[in-house]
């Protein structure tokens, strides 16, 4: 029980990234948007808890997201990587994992 508490206690700590594309679609649709995304989240991939979301979801639906985005901690939206790429040091930094 105890080695399970400590792990969730870790990922807890770790920055929440969910990535919205259209799982439903044709991969052609998201295959560079998710390429790009990764190029950004690799050099900090240990401090980051990832998940890849169906951007037709409710839940999507529910974060009025409409198109291919990123979603940090549940509240940050970004639509692009190269925005991702200029914020996530410093939404690191903020969290206090580098």
């Amino acid at each position: 029980m105890d080695v399970i508490k400590i792990s969730d206690e870790i990922d807890s700590e770790k920055l929440k990234v969910d990535i919205y594309v259209p799982l439903d679609a044709c991969a052609c649709e998201w295959d560079k948007f998710m390429n790009r995304v990764f190029v950004e989240l690799t050099p900090f991939i240990k401090h980051i808890d990832y998940d890849t979301k169906n951007l037709n979801s409710i839940e999507a639906k529910q974060l009025n997201l409409h198109n291919k985005c990123i979603v940090v901690d549940g509240k940050k939206i970004f639509s692009s990587s190269f925005t991702l790429k200029k914020e996530l040091p410093k939404l690191l930094k903020a969290k206090g994992l580098i």
